[in-house]
């Protein structure tokens, strides 16, 4: 009858929820759910102060689960709600034993604060908890059985109590009780209209130890006059796991969102000299710019003298102002040298771009006409793992030159391993002076060198 009762609560309140809104945004709602739900495994045990009752593992099965609240929007995404719900759950044999069953009826009543998330449009995730009493119906019953022959007489493990040698058992209770329970809330809503919200959640809801009071029965032979005494059995750590889905109704309109008219906010300008406050850019003072020759100071730079741009070329004499006027002369170079440095064990430089990009400038007058990349390492680690390192950091070199416009059939590479090293050391030793790539340019004849000045 109890579960019956809490039901009944929440159904009034429900049925009162009309006249407790108003014609404008009251914030109260109804809601009405239906799911699935599922009993945890409990233990069951013969009370601590009584020597017959029933015991072993029960087990939850899945069954309907329904529920009712009525709640109140807060604002600030905060709600508060009273929520009824009823679970039905068989939970099967008693330990697993023959001729033994046990089934509940759970019943909540919860108060629970809720926090909706605002920022995903019409969806809205919500997250809970509440406070409440839950209402247990528990069945429970175990009996002595004959064996597959049908010529013994088995006593049941799930019954305990004592009897004469050969009297057949049985354990019943059929008792309810109503404990301190609570919960926490999972879920998801979508705002189908601004009164109208499907609503689908999860909640796991504790319900603590249930004690129940029954009947342990034996008798001699089936004939014989019953023998009755009390049994107390304790259904420890009550819990379930809940999944619902249904609909909140917000009664009255949704109130107007009220923008504030604000007084306009005067706007200023920072002139180009970076300190003169206007409100209107005509007001600036007038710019001046400096030509190219220092001294002509002028309001548009297309006022300004023509500009002659000399150049002097590679000879260092020639001052021209066209670069096609400066002589030809003959390359002075040969071979151009440069190193790369590594980090111990790394096979690329931070150095490689800038330093390819350096001996890469001869180009500018003097023609490529071949490239050859050594790698080296120092002689820390074994001989074939530095030999292999060597010919990354050639590699490392020998990529750069590419992708600055090298090309690959003008360039050799090769890695030297540790035989080659810049210092001489013993085996087994860091040196930074021989972690290096050598890049190495053979220059052709001629070139036409310019510079501006």
């Amino acid at each position: 009858m109890k579960h019956r009762l809490l039901i009944a609560a929440a159904a009034t309140a429900l049925m009162a929820a009309p006249s407790l809104a108003s014609a404008q945004d009251s914030g109260v709602y109804i809601k009405a759910q239906a799911g699935y739900g599922v009993i945890t495994d409990s233990d069951v045990s013969v009370g601590p102060a009584a020597s017959n009752g029933i015991q072993g593992v029960v087990a939850g099965q899945g069954n309907l689960a329904l529920g009712l609240g009525i709640g109140y929007d807060l604002g600030k995404n905060w709600r508060i709600e009273l929520d009824g719900s009823s679970l039905y759950n068989e939970l099967g044999t008693v330990g697993g034993q023959p001729q033994s069953n046990a089934k509940i009826q759970a019943s909540s009543l919860m108060l629970n604060a809720i926090y909706d998330f605002s920022d995903f449009g019409r969806w809205e995730p919500y997250v809970g908890a509440g406070l409440g009493i839950t209402s247990g119906d528990i069945s429970m019953s175990a009996s002595d059985f004959l064996n597959d022959t049908g010529t013994v007489l088995v006593s049941n493990p799930a019954c305990i109590g004592t009897a004469p040698a050969g009297a057949a058992r049985s354990c019943s209770a059929n008792d309810s009780e109503t404990n301190f329970a609570w919960n926490l809330i999972a879920g998801l809503g979508y705002n189908i209209t601004d009164n109208l919200t499907w609503d689908t959640n999860y909640r796991y809801i504790d319900m603590g130890d249930f004690s129940i009071d029954g009947d342990f029965v034996h008798q001699s032979t089936p004939a014989g006059t019953p023998v009755r005494a009390d049994l107390t059995s304790v259904v420890e750590d009550v819990s379930a796991h809940v999944l619902m889905t249904g609909f909140r109704y917000r009664f009255g309109k949704s109130a107007p969102v009220v923008v504030p008219v604000l007084p306009p906010v005067p706007v200023t300008y920072t002139c180009w000299d970076g300190s003169t406050e206007v409100t209107d850019l005509n007001l600036c003072p007038v710019q001046t710019f400096t030509c190219w020759d220092g001294s002509t100071e002028v309001t548009d730079l297309d006022l300004c003298p023509a500009q002659v741009t000399y150049y002097t070329c590679s000879d260092g004499v020639t001052s021209v102002t066209d670069l096609a006027a400066c002589p030809i002369i003959t390359c002075q170079e040969q071979f151009r040298q440069e190193l790369i440095y590594y980090e111990f064990d790394k096979g690329q430089s931070a150095e490689t771009r800038n330093t390819i990009n350096r001996i890469l400038d001869v180009g500018q007058y003097c023609n490529i006409s071949s490239v050859r990349v050594v790698g080296h390492t120092d002689t820390s680690g074994t001989a074939a793992y530095n030999l292999g390192l060597s010919k990354r950091r050639a590699s490392d070199a020998q990529e750069e030159l590419v992708r600055q416009g090298v090309s690959g059939a003008m360039i050799s590479s090769e890695g030297k391993g540790e035989t080659e090293p810049f210092v001489q050391t013993g085996n087994g030793v860091r040196e930074q002076l021989n972690r290096r790539t050598e890049v190495l340019i053979t220059l052709s004849d001629v070139g036409t060198a310019m510079m501006s000045n």
